[in-house]
């Protein structure tokens, strides 16, 4: 895979989960992006065990709360999701 299709995946995926953590976990949209740390959003390792589920599901491969605690935005799971074979 080359790297701008990597890029593409990790930016796409990026968006995804972006949106998934202010649609469904009521991160501020206006104050929420994909380089927004989770500690500034208020979200818990509570949070993360349940978004952890979601991506889990979603994307068919097992995402574990303390590896998204780890990556830290929601740019970091993404590449998280990339490395682990997540597509877009």
């Amino acid at each position: 895979m080359s790297n701008s299709v990597t890029s593409a995946s990790v930016a796409a995926l990026a968006d995804a989960v972006l949106a998934l953590l202010v649609d469904k976990y009521e991160a501020p949209a206006e104050t929420t992006a994909v380089d927004t740390e989770f500690e500034l959003i208020g979200f818990d390792s509570l949070i993360l065990v349940e978004v952890a589920v979601d991506l889990s599901r979603r994307y068919g491969i097992e995402v574990a709360d303390d590896e998204l605690q780890a990556a830290g935005t929601a740019a970091g799971v993404a590449e998280l999701l990339v490395a682990k074979g997540a597509g877009v």
